[in-house]
């Protein structure tokens, strides 16, 4: 093994590459060479990493150092989902391995296939010289493979997963739980929202599905010669099997339009409020003749959606608060906490909504 791991990131030393190279090496068929490891930057979950061994680039993903929320990093359930998905969903990366002996390299951790390509962010859109047409052929794209994902069979890709049955009550009572633990003052609009969204949790699910959960154009990895064809959907982390219209407003609450309030406008959000973007009731629409789902209770589910980032968003805020936590971008999330509670006010009141 001399001179054989080069490691591009100091965030690896609580984590033994030597021992995954030979464990690489006994399980990929054809790995020789040396390996090379590099870390993907941001995100605030699992650890990323690309790992490359002669001509073979791959992507492996381990849980952070330290205690574990229950639940939460959750290697071997990421393994399975993308197992199931494989030749059901073109757009999910090829799961190759799941390794559960946290000893032998300090953690378990997933191995899967490197879909090399171009992830579209805000900032990088001018500097890409992306145009507003390939912009909107991306965004057109991203309803398409969701309505793609949600016409996958869940009885054959995942069995067993999710519970289907109660599953939007369950939702919105959790999310309400989170962030009645996480609240502080000012936030006026939550009573009405919890309200409002209890009085309308309650009803059957029309279908289920495989539900992403994090749908959105920063998980999407676009050809790198022709921009508007999609390679592959990432971080599957948070999926199961649910509610489609769940995840389609999940992916609509960041969907913002160049009438919305500008303090929405002003979160991290998708690049979608050009000249001729769709709006999102124009990708709703979309989505309805892929799927042939109907637009009757969307509004309920577009509430929630924006409730459920307002609820994510507070709990930063509340650790910061709390001296938990000392990242300073979550000094000042009190008021994107505002700006989401306000949408979500406003839809469950019909506002400037296409969902009635």
């Amino acid at each position: 093994m001399t001179n054989a791991l080069e490691i591009d990131t100091a965030a690896s030393r609580d984590f033994d590459w030597s021992a995954v190279h030979t464990y690489l090496s006994g399980i990929v068929p054809h790995l020789k060479g040396p390996m090379r490891v590099f870390q993907f930057p941001g995100g605030f979950s699992n650890m990323t990493y690309l790992v490359s061994v002669g001509d073979t680039d791959l992507v492996l993903k381990r849980p952070p150092a330290g205690p574990r929320p229950k639940g939460a990093h959750d290697m071997r359930r990421e393994y399975q989902i993308l197992a199931g998905l494989r030749d059901r969903y073109r757009y999910a990366p090829a799961a190759i391995a799941y390794c559960a002996d946290e000893s032998m390299a300090g953690a378990d951790f997933l191995v899967m296939e490197r879909v090399a390509g171009v992830v579209v962010r805000p900032d990088e859109i001018e500097a890409r010289h992306i145009t507003n047409a390939q912009l909107r052929g991306q965004l057109e794209g991203l309803i398409d493979a969701l309505a793609s994902l949600h016409a996958v069979d869940p009885e054959i890709a995942l069995p067993g997963f999710g519970r289907p049955d109660g599953y939007r009550e369950r939702q919105v009572e959790g999310w309400l739980a989170r962030m009645e633990k996480a609240a502080t003052p000012g936030m006026a609009e939550f009573a009405h929202i919890k309200a409002w969204l209890n009085a309308n949790a309650a009803r059957e699910l029309a279908r289920t599905a495989v539900v992403h959960n994090d749908f959105k154009l920063d998980n999407l990895v676009w050809r790198e010669d022709a921009i508007n064809l999609l390679k592959a959907v990432l971080d599957w982390e948070m999926a199961t099997v649910g509610d489609p219209l769940m995840d389609l407003a999940c992916t609509l609450s960041f969907w913002v339009q160049r009438d919305d309030p500008a303090d929405f406008r002003a979160l991290r959000a998708m690049p979608s409020a050009f000249d001729g973007a769709p709006s999102r009731a124009d990708a709703f629409e979309r989505y309805r003749l892929a799927s042939g789902t109907d637009a009757r209770d969307f509004r309920f589910y577009l509430c929630f959606a924006m409730f459920r980032r307002a609820v994510i968003e507070q709990q930063k805020f509340a650790r910061f608060r709390s001296g938990h936590s000392t990242d300073m971008r979550y000094a000042e999330l009190d008021s994107s906490v505002a700006a989401l509670l306000r949408m979500a006010w406003q839809i469950a009141n019909g506002e400037g909504s296409a969902f009635d």
